[in-house]
Formats: C-alpha cells, sequence, structure tokens
C-alpha cells in the first residue's frame, strides 16, 4: 500500500471548547506514544475520514503536525457519530519501528461456505472478529483472511491453528483450539427436527395406549 499521510496541527482548545473546532471542519485528537509527550492536535474532518477509511487500526499513517518531519503512527482509538459514521475524535499512537507493539487484527471472512449458499443446510457463525498479535510495526497484518470455500457440512470450522501467520508475527493470548468461523445447523432445521421427534414419540405413547385398551382382561 502506498504511503497514508495526513497534516495535523496543534491546539489549545479542549472539552466542551472542541464543538467550534468541529464546527470549523476539524477532528480534535491526541498524539501520544513512543517518547513524545502527549499533545492535543486537529485534523481536517474530511481528510481524517479517508485516511481512517484506508488505514483502519493496522496501517501506518505519516503524520506531520504543524509542517514539521513526519512521524510514523498508529490509529489507536477512534470515535465515530453514529448519525454520520464520521470520525468526532482520535487517539494516534507514535510508533518505534524497531520495538515490537501489540495490536488487535481484524478477522475477515472470504469465499462462501458451499453448506451455506449451495445446500443450504447450515448459517455460518464468526466467533473471532480480532485477533491479537505482537510485531514490529512494519510487520503488522492488514487483517486477517478466513477462506470458507470449503466448509461443506454442518459443525465444519476453521481454527485458529489453520491461520497462516505473517513472518515476524506472533499471536497473543489466542487458543490455538478456538474456532474462529464454524457452519451451525439452521434453528428451522434443528426445530423441525425436534417436532419430528416429539411427533414420534407421541405416536410410540398412542400405539401404546391403544394395545393396552385392547389386550384381553385376565
Amino acid at each position: 500500500m502506498a504511503t497514508i499521510e495526513l497534516q495535523a496541527s496543534s491546539r489549545d482548545e479542549r472539552g466542551s471548547h472542541n464543538k467550534p473546532l468541529r464546527r470549523e471542519g476539524k477532528v480534535p485528537a491526541v498524539l501520544y506514544g513512543h517518547k513524545i509527550q502527549p499533545r492535543a492536535i486537529s485534523a481536517d474532518a474530511r481528510v481524517l475520514h479517508r485516511v481512517w477509511m484506508r488505514a483502519g487500526r493496522t496501517h501506518l499513517i505519516d503524520l506531520k503536525v504543524d509542517g514539521g518531519r513526519a512521524q510514523k503512527v498508529l490509529v489507536r482509538e477512534m470515535q465515530i457519530d453514529p448519525r454520520t459514521n464520521h470520525p468526532i475524535h482520535a487517539d494516534f499512537f507514535a510508533v518505534n519501528l524497531r520495538e515490537k507493539l501489540t495490536a488487535d487484527v481484524p478477522v475477515v471472512v472470504t469465499g462462501e461456505s458451499p453448506a451455506v449458499v449451495d445446500t443450504k443446510i447450515g448459517t455460518l457463525q464468526q466467533l473471532i472478529t480480532t485477533l491479537r498479535v505482537e510485531c514490529l510495526p512494519a510487520d503488522l497484518p492488514a487483517q486477517f483472511s478466513v477462506d470458507v470455500s470449503e466448509l461443506t457440512e454442518i459443525d465444519m470450522g476453521i481454527h485458529v491453528r489453520d491461520l497462516v501467520l505473517p513472518e515476524g508475527v506472533a499471536l497473543i493470548h489466542a487458543e490455538v483450539d478456538e474456532l474462529v468461523v464454524k457452519v451451525s445447523a439452521l434453528r428451522v432445521l434443528a426445530e423441525e427436527d425436534e417436532e419430528a421427534e416429539a411427533g414420534d414419540e407421541a405416536a410410540t405413547a398412542e400405539d401404546g395406549d391403544e394395545s393396552t385398551e385392547d389386550a384381553p382382561a385376565e
């Protein structure tokens, strides 16, 4: 991916003073991290939105504050307005390219499960949406892709151990036997099976009652 750049400005406004800033089309933010004092900054709302859509939490950004030297940063937190789906506050973490960091990497499902799309006997459940990893900032993967095109039967799934990790990337606090995705039986099929079993049991009970009534008295 091409270098992602973002221009920012220092700011003194805090708290309620951020409202005028937002009315001017700016988003308040905080920059902190490796060997720097936390500082209040702001960025153009439209530009920040585009950067956020490209970078997410896993791509390095070249952040320039007040036209200074670019700093490699990651988005650590992004507050989104639920009405507009646009950023209203951001936290940027300055990284040291020679020091490992931990980050949550999204898990993205790719392909289509034949059990869901073709035979329609099940539904796909994604049990893990992010995985925490440790690596150098430049080695941070954008996502983990999980191909479900081989899941053809109910109860088939993909475990953490099945994921291919890029070189230099290690999982943190992850159980290798934990399921990432699996095919579960459709609820309607399960309910039909339960109703069928209940019907069979009722029929068996009725047959038993009739046999008792027809039996000769001793």
